[in-house]
């Protein structure tokens, strides 16, 4: 037992709903600090690297940013070295992911910045092997949590009912909603008699068509991942239309088609050839000619930015938290899931070991402070990054109803600093890392970077970027 845990009364049981990413690095992050883990989710969860019900999603492209990576490192050791000897690449992504914007392609450098190339069922079953090895954490699939259980406004233990529909309660000492989209967390408090959490949605109607490649011989780019975004301005289909291409383990490259603006990808193989082919690049159609496919295309439409406010509750239970996609579900085209569902696990334990180190001696309070810690460390930086880039598309709903595109003067200067990062190698590595999540936004407003966009003001926000012709080195 460690000092902490020495300075207050033990903690029981920790119930995780989720045997997700985010229930898995959250049951990573509980186990030093509760006697007992238990991860429960309604799916059988596959001993294999396979798709389940639970998560559909799984099939498409996946990000893991430099700062998920990292915060998954930390709690889960080696696990960077334990997917590269499985044969996942990791790239210096500042150097050979070329990345597009609407402006042109990034300038690239050497750095430190390393990011693997992964696919979701690889991570989740990874995760999944690791939790299963820590001693008190249990996993019990196949059983839905039906409802919170909660006495004198603390909430003691979850409804389940198993496989067999045999209904039970089980008691815990913290429960942690981990349940992705689906979620029914604002029902269970509207039932315990708690206010629903402010609901925002920002849907700019992307949609995306994943398949996956494996390359001949032939096939030997000079990057490890190729990513061009729409132009959102203009008015031919490269405003809408866009798709990103990378390597992944097995030896197998993920190829998606993506489109916004309501311009959804086809998912029949013809129709998603002529849609890669549509908007001015010719590399994406050479990787599935020199290649073969191996897993045919599928589409995926569920892309809606949806916040829910659970730090902003006026009224709330005790010993219940909300984390990952369940309170802050971001737009998966930026690729911030799972590395901000990983970032909060990360930050429950060291709230957790903060909490008791600051002479605590039970969780009565716990909750509203992590909540608003979450919003403050991890959910408004990625929340400002995708709906501060899906409000400026066209015909892009807010709470389900058609507004205007809108460019706000903060949102264009942060265009200008983007332009910028296609000439500038010091602007192009921090805003690389801010992407990857490991540097926040603040340096934008240094005086050097304000200087530069200022004096170049006109320039920068008339850059175009021509798509035309064979792809130039960045």
């Amino acid at each position: 037992m460690n000092s902490v845990q020495e300075n207050r009364s033990s903690l029981g049981t920790a119930v995780v709903i989720g045997g997700s990413i985010a229930g898995c690095s959250a049951a990573a992050a509980l186990h030093e600090q509760f006697d007992r883990v238990l991860v429960i989710d309604r799916d059988e969860l596959p001993a294999t690297r396979k798709s389940r019900k639970g998560a559909p999603h799984a099939y498409q492209f996946h990000a893991l940013a430099v700062g998920g990576r990292k915060a998954m490192e930390g709690l889960f050791p080696g696990l960077t070295q334990q997917a590269i000897d499985s044969g996942v690449p990791l790239i210096d992504t500042a150097n050979t992911l070329w990345y597009c914007s609407k402006f042109g392609f990034f300038r690239n450098q050497p750095s430190n910045l390393r990011s693997l190339l992964l696919t979701r069922q690889f991570l989740e079953w990874t995760l999944r092997n690791r939790i299963r090895e820590i001693v008190n954490v249990e996993v019990l699939d196949r059983t839905a949590v039906s409802g919170l259980v909660a006495h004198g406004g603390i909430v003691t233990g979850v409804e389940v009912i198993d496989s067999a529909k045999i209904k039970r309660t089980i008691d815990a000492d913290l429960i942690v909603d981990t349940s992705g989209r689906p979620s029914v967390a604002p029902d269970w408090l509207a039932s315990l008699g708690y206010p629903r959490p402010v609901e925002t949605t920002i849907n700019a109607k992307w949609g995306y068509t994943t398949a996956y490649v494996r390359p001949g011989p032939e096939w030997s780019p000079p990057y490890d991942a190729l990513y061009i975004n729409p132009t959102v301005t203009g008015n031919d289909v490269r405003a809408t239309r866009g798709a990103g291409m990378w390597a992944q383990e097995d030896n197998v490259w993920v190829l998606t088609a993506q489109g916004c603006a309501g311009d959804y990808p086809p998912y029949d193989e013809e129709g998603f050839r002529d849609f890669l082919g549509s908007f001015g690049r010719t590399e994406f159609l050479e990787l599935l000619d020199k290649g073969e496919m191996v897993k045919p295309p599928v589409a995926w439409r569920n892309t809606t930015n949806r916040l829910r406010d659970f730090a902003g509750l006026q009224s709330r239970p005790e010993r219940f938290i909300v984390l990952g996609d369940a309170t802050a579900a971001f737009n998966p085209v930026y690729g911030q899931g799972m590395s901000s569902a990983a970032m909060g696990a990360g930050l429950l334990r060291e709230e957790l070991r903060t909490w008791f180190s600051s002479g605590a001696e039970d969780l009565t309070g716990f909750a509203e402070h992590f909540q608003k810690q979450l919003n403050t460390s991890v959910i408004q930086a990625c929340w400002a990054f995708s709906t501060g880039s899906d409000l400026q598309i066209p015909g892009v709903e807010v709470d389900g109803l058609r507004q205007e595109s809108e460019k706000s003067q903060e949102q264009e200067y942060v265009n200008r600093v983007v332009a910028l990062a296609t000439e500038d190698l010091d602007v192009q590595l921090k805003l690389t890392e801010t992407i990857s999540m490991v540097r926040g936004p603040e340096w934008m407003s240094e005086e050097e970077v304000r200087v530069k966009v200022q004096e170049n003001w006109d320039r920068l926000g008339n850059l175009t970027r021509e798509d035309n012709g064979p792809l130039v080195a960045p």
